[in-house]
């Protein structure tokens, strides 16, 4: 009877499936040499006509290789450029809410001038206009006196900002210069804040934490919208 010997495995074949599976600990690197083995073994197993076994491993060894050689590098580089983008979206939004406070700002001077104080609960009560726009609404005001355009559009901030928004009734233009008018919630650790004498600075929120907050009327920020 004819002896029939089983085909010895590939060690090329075993050695692309090991080093396309340590390509994934290895940030691609080891998927480098399971593609090169991987072809390598490939190509003795077709020449040893049935002697070599193994054609299995070396495909699986080719594929994990590429996957690893060809994701993971990408995937690593996209995870170092997330915070970066992040960031830089952070500063962005922080930009923009910057130029809104100063538009507040502005609005708050032109209803000075024609009601002598910035809005604020009292007024709501002495003007029908104003009426039941005290509290979270005060700063609706504006809008109504033509003051400014979509109070809502400039207090709206993403969902990343926490707490907040901060009114301080009961000022106007004529108040110290440095007193806070509105503070906006906050982002990566900073407020902005807008002060009488329409300054508008970012500031640390641990410092916002130790003023006088007590004046100070909490405005749910509107959602950003789409």
């Amino acid at each position: 009877m004819p002896d029939f010997q089983k085909p010895k495995a590939s060690g090329l074949a075993i050695a692309s499936l090991i080093c396309g599976l340590l390509g994934f600990v290895t940030f691609g690197i080891a998927g480098i040499a399971a593609v090169i083995t991987g072809h390598m073994a490939l190509s003795a197993i077709k020449k040893a006509n049935g002697a070599l076994a193994g054609r299995g491993m070396s495909i699986a060894g080719l594929i994990t290789g590429y996957l690893t050689v060809l994701i993971i590098p990408v995937a690593v580089l996209a995870g170092l450029a997330l915070p970066v983008i992040l960031k830089s979206k952070m500063q962005a939004e922080r930009a923009e809410c910057m130029s809104n406070v100063r538009q507040i700002g502005l609005a708050l001077y032109g209803f000075d001038e024609e009601h002598g104080v910035f809005p604020s609960d009292e007024i709501a009560t002495e003007q029908d206009e104003f009426k039941g726009l005290t509290g979270a609404r005060v700063l609706d005001q504006l809008e109504v006196s033509d003051a400014a355009v979509d109070v809502d559009r400039l207090l709206a901030v993403g969902k990343q900002w926490k707490g907040d928004w901060l009114y301080f009734t009961g000022l106007s233009s004529e108040a110290p210069a440095e007193a806070p008018v509105l503070i906006s919630p906050e982002i990566d650790g900073k407020r902005i804040v807008l002060r009488v004498d329409s300054s508008v600075t970012s500031v640390a929120a641990a410092d916002v934490a130790s003023m006088d907050l007590t004046k100070a009327i909490a405005i749910p920020a509107p959602p950003k919208r789409k």
